[in-house]
């Protein structure tokens, strides 16, 4: 959001990773979530809990994956890793 607007957030660390379709489906296939957690009502409360917790204590913060992770889905995973 800071890249696009010339809004500065103190509490970066407290905007979560937007879970939506394609950022689930992103962190399912890196294996932060599975095929199972996947397909649960709360899906949404896990992946943003699980990223919330990889990232801890690093120089990212949940919401900087949304962009990358959005992207790669949306790019049917052409990038292997």
């Amino acid at each position: 959001m800071e890249q696009y607007t010339d809004t500065k957030f103190h509490d970066r660390e407290n905007i979560t990773v937007a879970p939506d379709t394609h950022v689930i489906q992103a962190s399912t296939k890196l294996g932060i979530i599975t095929l199972e957690e996947a397909a649960l009502p709360n899906v949404q409360m896990l992946v943003a809990d699980r990223w919330k917790a990889i990232l801890k204590d690093t120089e990212y913060v949940p919401i900087d994956i949304h962009t990358p992770m959005w992207l790669w889905s949306r790019g049917k995973f052409k990038i292997e890793l």
